[in-house]
């Protein structure tokens, strides 16, 4: 899973994947034209190559648990910084959308629609994945506690908290329980706090002109504080996708054609993953931050973004993010599969190709079935 070729296999796995989402096997994935006309085609784009980036990162990490059992980053730089940079990139999407909306509103947001939009936007299809995740656990331990049921019932109420605990704890001494869903429910926790977040810094959308330079007097300030890399991550990207937001507010988003915007990303992502084998450092930030701004500004990576493929694979985006992890795990499960596909580099790509398009298709069917209508029942209780 490393060198040049692992990168060749990587786009080419893309293209297969943009034209089986263009074709009509995904039509279903398709959002209603009055849905669809109130957003920005670029980012919803973009939310679909991100979800997939980080599936080919979990996917090179998987081939190290398959061999040796240990789960950490790939030994590859560009599928580590795919897997980073995709999150981070999903940060700066939340943070723009999110404080783009309260700047439109002056910083006064009904907080009690905005927390129950999130909650049936979330819940319903985290839920499933989570009572999936607990049915391979206690399969595999042969619904026998192994722990008293006071530390099973807290186990098990960790894990179904929504994500606002990030990753949970091991239920029922099953090792490395997360690995089942790919340890993503991580991230959910930074969004959930994110999402709090709103309520202390909605004094700042009311500045007018002035919230620009708190958001960057934040930033700053965050280059300081000794955290963690992951929280300087989050933190750090949500603050660069507020930037945009403000900077499109106050009319300072660059008027220059569509292909100039696309080529300094694809400059600027260039020298990220060149130069950096981490995202989890302030210079990777601010290059994909710059990245966002631009993708905001118009930059469609040459029509790619709009494609139909792409918006396609957006919707079904947080489905493709959440259900990875049980996708890879059903697919190396079954008989004969772990084998073919250590066998060589290319047999595991086709392995983990195959199950690219087994995951779109189940996100699809999952963000028809459960997400659209998590959502409708979200509308439903706001508005009655």
């Amino acid at each position: 899973m490393t060198g040049y070729y692992s990168i060749v296999w990587y786009f080419a796995g893309m293209t297969v994947i943009l034209a089986v989402a263009a074709s009509p096997l995904l039509r279903l994935a398709g959002s209603p034209p009055s849905a669809a006309a109130a957003r920005a085609s670029c980012i919803d784009g973009l939310r679909g190559f991100l979800a997939l980036a980080v599936f080919f990162h979990h996917g090179a990490v998987y081939h190290n648990w398959l061999l040796h059992r240990v789960w950490a980053v790939p030994p590859s730089r560009f599928y580590t910084q795919l897997g980073q940079s995709g999150v981070a990139f999903f940060f700066m999407i939340t943070g723009y959308l999110f404080w783009a909306r309260l700047l439109r509103a002056g910083g006064r947001r009904n907080f009690f629609s905005l927390y129950i939009g999130r909650l049936f936007r979330i819940g319903p299809l985290y839920l499933l994945s989570i009572v999936i995740m607990l049915g391979v656990v206690f399969h595999h331990t042969g619904l026998v506690m192994r722990v008293p049921r006071g530390v099973l019932l807290g186990q098990i109420g960790r894990w179904l908290a929504l994500g606002f605990f990030g990753n949970g704890p091991d239920v029922n001494a099953y090792p490395l329980t997360g690995t089942i869903i790919a340890a993503v429910a991580w991230s959910l926790q930074y969004e959930w706090w994110f999402y709090i977040s709103l309520m202390a810094t909605s004094f700042l959308a009311r500045l007018k002109s002035a919230h620009l330079g708190a958001v960057v007097l934040a930033f700053l300030a965050l280059c300081f504080l000794p955290i963690d890399p992951i929280t300087r991550l989050a933190i750090g990207s949500f603050l660069c996708g507020m930037a945009t937001a403000s900077l499109e507010q106050n009319g300072l988003l660059p008027s220059w054609p569509g292909w100039l915007d696309s080529l300094a990303i694809l400059l600027l992502l260039t020298i990220d993953f060149r130069e950096f084998a981490t995202a989890f450092l302030t210079v990777p930030v601010l290059l994909m931050g710059l990245c966002f701004y631009l993708v905001v500004s118009g930059g469609a990576l040459f029509g790619l973004l709009t494609s139909r493929g792409a918006i396609r694979l957006g919707d079904i985006s947080y489905g493709t993010y959440l259900l990875q992890g049980l996708v890879l795990r059903g697919v190396f499960d079954i008989p004969g599969i772990e084998t073919f596909a250590l066998q060589s580099p290319l047999a595991y790509w086709c392995v983990l190709l195959a199950g690219a398009v087994v995951l779109i298709m189940v996100a699809t069917i999952t963000h028809v079935a459960i997400e659209r209508p998590g959502i409708a029942l979200g509308k439903r209780l706001i508005k009655g």
